[in-house]
C-alpha cells in the first residue's frame, strides 16, 4: 500500500498562515512524485521568464554523463516547467495566473507572491502573533 497525500485543494480568498503551509506542503509532495517536476522543487533552483531572448527559460540540456533513460533536453525541461507552473496556477486561483506561469523565476518567487497576496510578511505584527513563524514559503 502506497501512502498518499490528500487530494490537492485550491487556495481560497481567506487563508491563514497554517492553512497556506498545509497547502504548500501537500502541493510540493504531489509535484515531487512526478520526476519531471521534482528538479524544479529543490531549494535554490531558478529559471528565467520565457522570452524571445530566453525561449527555454535559461534551462540547459542535461550533460552526457546523465544516464540516457533520464536525460532531458532544455526544451523538454521547459515544457515540464510550463506544465508544473500551470498545475500550481490551477490550485492558486486567488492570484493572477500570469504571476505564476509567466512571471515566476523559482518556487520561492511563487510562494513570495502568494504570501504578499495574503499579506503575510516575515516582519512586523506576524512575529508577535505567530511567535517568530514566517511566511511558509
Amino acid at each position: 500500500m502506497n501512502p498518499r497525500a490528500p487530494k490537492q485543494w485550491s487556495l481560497t480568498k481567506q487563508e491563514m498562515i497554517m492553512s497556506l503551509e498545509a497547502w504548500r506542503q501537500n502541493l510540493h509532495y504531489i509535484l515531487f512524485l512526478d520526476r519531471n517536476f521534482a528538479g524544479f522543487l529543490a531549494d535554490g533552483v531558478t529559471w528565467l521568464k520565457k522570452s524571445h531572448s530566453s525561449p527555454r527559460c535559461g534551462l540547459q540540456d542535461d550533460p552526457e554523463s546523465v544516464p540516457q533513460a533520464s536525460c532531458r533536453t532544455a526544451q523538454q525541461k521547459c515544457i515540464h516547467l510550463e506544465l508544473m507552473l500551470g498545475q500550481i496556477a490551477n490550485y492558486c486561483p486567488v492570484i493572477s495566473r500570469n504571476t505564476i506561469v509567466k512571471n515566476s523565476t523559482s518556487m520561492s518567487s511563487i510562494c513570495q507572491a502568494i504570501c504578499l497576496h495574503f499579506g503575510f510578511q516575515s516582519t512586523g505584527a506576524l512575529f508577535f502573533y505567530f511567535n517568530n513563524h514566517t511566511c511558509p514559503c
